[in-house]
């Protein structure tokens, strides 16, 4: 290259790097502020920070400085935290523990579950523990179940404290021995005339009785016609479903938690013995595994990559909450705190040169009232995600727009399905969202949204966000 051509090179870059910066816009699109407006929503209840992630700069503000309450949005602190601090690929152990002799094909004594954190040990993982215990040759347990929980030291988890409603699956709290979300389905079936009900998986302890009527018709909605009450009577729960339910609307299911985590985790782990050809004689109780017991088999999860696509793309408050925690499980000796999570959070922001001033997380799901966050904030946690070394992993647990997760139902009649890549949360008198756009010029912005205010609806906040992906889709950068 020659001098000559260096030194042209050299003044189109000073003279690139001389450019003004392009003013931001001082109020907001029209499409936005009216969607505002309809609602009565004030613009100061709203912040919103939209960065070109390229060039890292701001291409709109509005009261980003301000804390605000995120609802699930946090969640994006958790699994952002968790995947730098551990690694997509980390996973956690459960493990069995001999309490007791084995004598030909029996177990003299406890068996002991120690849980070690798996945020997704589910019914079908759970099974294939119970396969690999029966092919050591056991089949008889003459003995209690020992769940040790003590991986976490938590207060006692009140499901009624958040909104008294304790059998939604949102408000089951964390525990270090959690199995299946400590969750029951409950199927309606249409067959043959009549309207059946049955429970997965069939736990014994929970009486299903079913008095739904089968309705003719065309199907208006699965949610209609019908109800369902729960009751405890002591250790039975019984559940009446009522009313009418119209055969053309097919299969429906709900989902709900009806007992508390450790009897869920026994029930379920007896029947999968028993179903295995095995006999379980005791019952089960909660407590630190004998420093006698002796190991009998170690299970590992799937990889945290996996638990972070299911705790973004669908929400799960659960398992981001046991996330939270095992970011405080580092020193084998202490039980993982609240408080240990959050200054491990603390940590890793700053080792990150990150300052979010007012940040505060409860619980890391989001299902707080406490919880604070501000867009400025956000947008510097997911410039971080972009260039992460375990981005792919971030981006892709994020739900995309029209296709999948929390926003599979939204967006389908605009440029933006496919191509944004956001989290979403919602509270009464919150809707916040957080994550990325490929807008029309095909560049790549972040986008932050935290709406906290008596006015806020999840349906019209839904709408407000709309029309802002829409409008960067269609206009920033352009």
């Amino acid at each position: 290259m020659s001098s000559g051509t260096r030194c042209r090179l050299y003044a189109c870059l000073v003279a690139l790097l001389l450019l003004p910066v392009p003013a931001l816009p001082d109020s907001l699109p029209t499409s936005v502020a009216r969607a505002l407006a309809r609602h009565g929503i004030p613009e100061s209840a709203v912040s919103i920070e939209i960065r070109d992630i390229e060039s890292r700069r701001p291409v709109f503000s509005l009261n980003s400085d301000v804390p605000r309450n995120p609802a699930s949005v946090v969640k994006l602190v958790t699994t952002l935290g968790a995947l730098q601090l551990f690694g997509p690929h980390h996973q956690w152990e459960t493990q069995y523990y001999l309490d007791g002799s084995l004598k030909d094909d029996a177990l003299l004594g406890n068996l002991v579950l120690r849980g070690g954190g798996d945020p997704f040990l589910t019914v079908d993982r759970l099974w294939h523990h119970v396969m690999s215990l029966r092919g050591l040759g056991i089949r008889d347990i003459v003995g209690n179940l020992i769940i040790d929980n003590t991986l976490y030291d938590i207060p006692e988890h009140d499901r009624t404290a958040f909104d008294n409603s304790p059998n939604r699956l949102y408000n089951v709290g964390p525990d270090a021995a959690l199995v299946n979300f400590s969750s029951t389905r409950f199927v309606i079936h249409p067959v043959q005339g009549r309207i059946a009900v049955h429970a997965e998986p069939p736990l014994d302890g929970i009486e299903l009785a079913t008095r739904l009527k089968s309705g003719t018709g065309k199907c208006v909605s699965k949610k209609r016609g019908w109800n369902y009450r729960i009751d405890r009577d002591a250790d039975i729960v019984h559940v009446r479903f009522e009313g009418t339910y119209r055969a053309d609307c097919g299969v429906h299911s709900i989902s709900r938690s009806v007992l508390p985590n450790n009897d869920y985790a026994f029930r379920l782990f007896r029947l999968l013995w028993t179903q295995s050809g095995g006999t379980l004689s005791g019952s089960y109780r909660v407590g630190r595994r004998p420093e006698t017991a002796v190991l009998l088999s170690s299970h590992r999860s799937t990889p945290l990559s996996d638990a972070v696509t299911s705790i973004n793309k669908y929400s799960n408050n659960v398992m981001a909450r046991m996330l939270f925690l095992n970011l405080d499980t580092q020193d084998e000796n202490e039980p993982a705190t609240l408080a240990g999570a959050r200054q491990r959070v603390a940590d890793w922001l700053a080792a990150n040169h990150i300052e979010i001033p007012g940040l505060y997380v409860d619980n890391g799901s989001g299902l707080s009232r406490t919880t604070r966050i501000t867009a400025t904030g956000m947008a510097e946690l997911l410039q971080l995600g972009w260039e992460s070394p375990y981005s792919p992993e971030f981006l892709s647990s994020l739900p995309l727009a029209a296709l999948d997760g929390t926003m599979k139902k939204r967006l389908h009649d605009s440029h933006v399905a496919g191509r944004a890549r956001i989290k979403t949360g919602s509270l009464n008198g919150v809707r916040s969202m957080a994550g990325y756009i490929i807008a029309r010029d095909g560049k790549p912005y972040s986008v932050t949204m935290l709406m906290q205010s008596d006015k806020v609806t999840y349906r019209n906040g839904s709408e407000v966000q709309d029309a802002v992906l829409k409008w960067i889709n269609s206009t920033v950068g352009l």
